[in-house]
């Protein structure tokens, strides 16, 4: 149930401007110097991060929620906030950890669309489309699996980059027009 849709107040509409440029900013220097260093790229990917849940902890407070809703934006960013905290903290193990996570939901996504391809009731040609990227998927997985390094990192800091890019966007535009995310969406 939607509540009631209200314009968000100056300082947020700032801060979300100001922290999706911090996202789009630090995601197309991810995807223009993917080669230059790991460490690089897991420290301004937990700086993304650490503005993601700032801005989900501000919405938390700010907003006009029910109280189930709003400790839900609370408690998602802080997750956040503490997941970058902990990348930070630890780049090496992260590294190895975001490299095998990437993989392995890729290929869990692969496998979903081949049994989501083979089991619908979709026209052949969407289920062949199905079909095919979750091969492709599984494919990209294994080899991700097999050469994490000279593979797996350039593929998914550029899957990631890309994925905070748009957030970074969104941020802009709902800080510019100052409405919620579901008068955008919706």
């Amino acid at each position: 149930m939607l509540q009631k849709l209200e314009e968000s107040p100056p300082w947020l509409r700032m801060l979300r401007i100001v922290l999706g440029s911090i996202c789009v900013i630090l995601s197309l220097f991810i995807i223009i110097y993917i080669g230059p260093a790991v460490f690089a790229f897991i420290v301004i990917t937990s700086v993304v991060l650490l503005a993601i849940g700032i801005e989900r902890v501000a919405i938390g407070i700010v907003h006009q929620l029910s109280r189930s809703l709003r400790f839900v934006n609370i408690g998602i960013g802080l997750l956040i906030i503490g997941f970058s905290i902990f990348l930070m903290q630890f780049p090496i193990f992260t590294f190895g950890l975001l490299i095998f996570l990437g993989a392995i939901a890729l290929f869990l996504s692969g496998v979903s669309r081949i049994v989501h391809g083979i089991r619908s009731n979709a026209s052949r040609r969407f289920r062949v489309l199905g079909i095919g990227v979750g091969a492709i998927s599984i494919a990209f997985a294994v080899i991700i699996m097999v050469h994490p390094v000279s593979v797996g990192v350039p593929l998914l800091a550029i899957i990631i980059s890309i994925a905070f890019l748009i957030i970074g966007i969104e941020m802009i535009i709902t800080g510019i027009t100052g409405r919620s995310r579901d008068r955008i969406i919706s």
